[in-house]
């Protein structure tokens, strides 16, 4: 486990910061710094290091990591003002993607109906960037199909999505196999067709398969049975 000390780099978090900083620029940068993988799971922050690395006072700095601890990314451990940074577990991951599952399959089935000729073409055109490696465009991909969900469902699925990257990231300890990523692109084209068809069960059935598929690729790299998340499966599906 490691602790965040000031032989660390302290660069990236004071350019994200900045001196002065709010609340919610403190908790913006430790989060990105969290699910980028640059505190990594287990990592130990001294709330007074941080301080100082940072830039910032005490108070907004306490109130970020209260925020951070409320999203499940980082656990008190207790009176001697320090933070961890949360673990990574198969049983955590089985649970966040059920509820991925479960929300998304009810973001798409609101979309649809509100799709319009050229919601279709932007995500025709980030299916084909994902496919060749755009990273912001598969976010952006994603985030069209929940247009129709209401501020706080959207907002709930964005963070979920953010979580589910972090644990890609960490999970996959070897590249992975292309055929797999390449299968699971063209799942985009599949979903982006059945809602242009205005086909929102369908929509529904491939975007649930399509995130059902890549955490059952996790859990079985983990060699973790999925307890979550075939039931989470069959809800969102409607079975």
């Amino acid at each position: 486990m490691g602790t965040v000390t000031s032989s660390g780099d302290p660069t990236t978090a004071d350019d994200k910061a900045g001196s002065g900083a709010g609340t919610r620029t403190v908790y913006d940068a430790l989060r990105r710094l969290i699910l980028d993988g640059e505190l990594e799971p287990g990592t130990e922050i001294s709330q007074p290091e941080l301080s100082r690395r940072l830039a910032v006072s005490r108070t907004p700095l306490r109130e970020a990591l209260r925020l951070l601890e409320r999203e499940r990314l980082v656990v008190d451990t207790g009176p001697y003002r320090s933070i961890r940074v949360s673990s990574l577990s198969p049983a955590d991951l089985d649970d966040l993607y059920a509820l991925r599952v479960m929300g998304e399959g009810l973001a798409i089935w609101l979309t649809v109906p509100m799709l319009r000729a050229a919601d279709i073409e932007r995500l025709e055109q980030d299916a084909e960037l994902s496919a060749a490696g755009d990273a912001e465009a598969h976010r952006r991909f994603h985030a069209g199909l929940r247009i129709g969900a209401g501020p706080r469902l959207a907002e709930h699925l964005e963070q979920l999505s953010d979580h589910a990257e972090r644990y890609q990231r960490f999970f996959v300890k070897h590249e992975p196999d292309r055929a797999f990523v390449a299968a699971k692109l063209a799942e985009h084209r599949d979903i982006v067709a059945a809602c242009a068809a205005g086909d929102r069960q369908r929509a529904r059935e491939l975007l649930v398969d399509h995130i059902a598929g890549t955490a059952m690729a996790l859990l079985t790299a983990e060699r973790h049975a999925p307890f979550t998340l075939p039931s989470a499966v069959a809800m969102a599906k409607g079975a």
